[in-house]
């Protein structure tokens, strides 16, 4: 709820954190919608999704201000007389007694719809309202997200009470990189057509998420879903790098953790971001030794010892070149593994012969080496993504055994 999250200027996280009780309880959630700070299209919006759902969960407009209107657009849609609650008004005040507020602030979020239950808000001044309607539940939660998340256990505790659901619903996230969200349409398209649990694509930046959302009872939800999951499994095989909160980073920063592999990166065209992202994995100082961002062709020579007749012959953005990064660092740092990324991001300094997303990325190590040349689509900031996914991969492959080194 509120004109901001239509112009853009705040981002919705509240439905999130509604939608994750909901599913806990089994309560299917079939719609959200945003509604400006208009008071009649607050009452209407109201009146329209009661047609439709059983509970209805509004976030935002409990505030101090002239354009907080949920209170009083919902009680009369409702026909609820709006009335000032003393205990309301005492917990507000309490609240505010440092700050200096007028009282008619308090008063206005101290009004609570006639019959309406409160929920306390622990955090901030406006409480939490539930009304119930002919069979009907209407939550109203303050719009600020640090507020809504303190209360939702609240709101989790009296649905439990209300809500007559045998079942639950979970959700399963299979991320994969390397193939294109229509590569994977192909190979799990009869799957995608049942019912329960249910399969769906959703593309990423550089990557393809696959969700199994079932809805059973607590005891079997678990078991179907893991069902799903292994005939995709079978059939995606290695794209697949992790499941739910896994990033491709952390994957391969753990692993290199576990098998107690050093490793130093020689980046160009991505500018350090697998270095960066590395570095967002807890421990991973245990494993990750350096990272050198060789942007010139100097510091390619000056500090990898890349042949200078090599760079100028192959051109910096080379299979030998990157063959070299790669060695070069992992000699200067005595690491297990190292890479060697270079390329061109763009939009400029692309030919006919090396376009724009020209990328080739090397690994080194010592039963082996590696190469691979890729074009990636894609603004800049596209490409330099791109390439750190499929560096991050190469090294997940080595570090499983599926990559294929040549000596």
């Amino acid at each position: 709820m509120g004109t901001e999250l239509l112009l853009g200027d705040v981002v919705d996280t509240n439905s999130c954190q509604i939608a994750k009780i909901l599913n806990s309880l089994g309560v299917d959630l079939f719609r959200k919608i945003s509604v400006g700070d208009n008071f009649l299209r607050i009452k209407n919006a109201l009146k329209e999704a009661l047609l439709r759902a059983d509970i209805v969960i509004i976030s935002g407009g409990l505030g101090p201000t002239e354009d907080d209107l949920t209170r009083e657009a919902v009680s009369e849609a409702l026909g609820k007389k709006l009335s000032v609650r003393e205990d309301v008004f005492k917990r507000v005040k309490e609240r505010l007694k440092h700050r200096n507020v007028p009282e008619k602030v308090i008063l206005k979020q101290s009004l609570v719809p006639s019959s309406a239950e409160i929920i306390q808000n622990p955090v901030g001044t406006a409480p939490g309202i539930v009304i119930e309607e002919k069979g009907k539940i209407i939550i109203l939660l303050p719009g600020v997200p640090r507020e809504l998340k303190a209360m939702l256990p609240e709101v989790e505790k009296y649905l439990e009470k209300k809500v007559k659901s045998s079942s639950v619903i979970k959700s399963r996230i299979l991320k994969v990189w390397g193939l294109t969200e229509s590569q994977v349409n192909e190979k799990i398209a009869p799957l995608m057509a049942q019912e329960n649990p249910t399969v769906a694509l959703l593309a990423k930046e550089g990557e393809v998420h696959i969700r199994i959302t079932a809805k059973f009872p607590p005891s079997e939800v678990e078991e179907k879903i893991k069902s799903v999951e292994s005939i995709i499994r079978e059939k995606i095989g290695d794209y697949i790098f992790g499941k739910d909160e896994d990033t491709l980073e952390k994957v391969v920063g753990n692993l290199l953790i576990e098998k107690n592999i050093t490793l130093s990166l020689a980046e160009s065209c991505s500018g350090g971001l697998v270095c960066h992202r590395l570095t967002n994995v807890p421990g991973i100082s245990a494993s990750l030794l350096a990272g050198v961002v060789s942007y010139s062709n100097r510091a390619k020579s000056e500090i990898l010892k890349v042949p200078e007749r090599l760079i100028k012959e192959k051109g910096a953005v080379s299979y030998e070149v990157a063959l070299k990064m790669a060695e070069g660092v992992r000699k200067l740092t005595g690491s297990c593994v190292s890479l060697g990324i270079t390329g061109i991001a763009g939009p400029t300094g692309g030919t006919p012969q090396k376009p724009v997303g020209l990328v080739y990325i090397a690994l080194c190590a010592e039963e082996g080496k590696f190469c691979q040349r890729y074009i990636f689509p894609g603004e800049r900031e596209m490409v330099k993504l791109r390439t750190s996914q499929a560096a991050l991969d190469i090294l997940r492959r080595y570090l499983l055994g599926r990559l294929e080194l040549k000596e």
